[in-house]
């Protein structure tokens, strides 16, 4: 299993862009736990803002990793099956900066392989979730030093039954580490 993230944040916090508000913190799956009565990681009420979040321990929070680029960064696509099924597949693009860091390279590792959850912060201030069926894992990682850049591209992705979920505001304190 994915261990925790928390000191890979602590080494590669520094190497994201401040002042950025489309912020992503990401936690490993395996750090959340159900919901009190529930199989699921989160509550939502019944117009699918999530209100609940669970965290496996009380010192395991998600955790800054990056930044997003753009708002294109972020996608979804809903697919019709013939059988009457469907899919929604989800997409979070962002960026690890500083790709020469051995704590940006250690983070990159810890992502291969093993799911995480996301919480991305966007411009407006809106903040949305990802991952929170244990489905959500790096599908590419693309680093680059030069001139233009310094940094790692990551994508993240997965399947859902979910379209993009945005979290309540009053929330999230309670879940980023400081």
């Amino acid at each position: 299993m994915c261990e925790t993230l928390l000191q890979t944040a602590r080494d590669c916090g520094k190497n994201t862009k401040d002042g950025v508000k489309s912020d992503v913190y990401l936690i490993a799956f395996a750090d959340l736990k159900a919901v009190s009565g529930s199989t699921e990681v989160y509550s939502s009420s019944a117009s699918g803002l999530i209100t609940e979040i669970a965290l496996k321990t009380g010192s395991t929070k998600f955790v800054k990793f990056g930044t997003v680029a753009k708002q294109a960064s972020i996608k979804e696509t809903y697919t019709y099956n013939d059988n009457g099924s469907y899919d929604i597949t989800k997409e979070l693009t962002f960026t690890l900066s500083n790709v020469g860091s051995l704590a940006a390279r250690q983070g990159v590792e810890k992502l291969v392989s093993n799911p995480v959850a996301a919480l991305v912060r966007l411009e407006t201030g809106t903040w949305v979730a990802f991952g929170l069926n244990n489905q959500f894992m790096a599908k590419t990682m693309e680093g680059a030093a030069g001139t233009g850049s310094n940094g790692r591209v990551i994508t993240l992705a997965g399947s859902d039954t979910e379209f993009l979920q945005p979290v309540d505001p009053a929330i999230i304190s309670a879940l980023i580490a400081a």
